[in-house]
């Protein structure tokens, strides 16, 4: 069984990019080098790359956000500053 996934337009893939954090001259870069041909591995790459920043960027705010989790935890039983 084939899977096949719809077509993303240049515009809704600009539109996911630079939600991402991209930014607007990488977009239209991007775009305007591949749009929609067949340099897909590189747009793999960046997308990878995206990705990856991404998540790292949650991890680093899970971090924080576990830290103020404590503190509230250690407030509210007397243990927090």
């Amino acid at each position: 069984m084939k899977v096949t996934i719809p077509e993303i337009t240049d515009k809704e893939l600009a539109g996911l990019l630079k939600s991402s954090g991209m930014e607007d001259d990488e977009v239209k870069s991007l775009i305007e080098r591949c749009g929609n041909t067949s340099c897909s591995a590189e747009k793999v790459r960046i997308l990878r790359k995206t990705r990856a920043a991404l998540l790292d960027n949650i991890h680093e705010k899970q971090a924080v956000l576990d830290k103020i989790d404590y503190l509230i935890w250690c407030t509210e039983h007397g243990g927090g500053t």
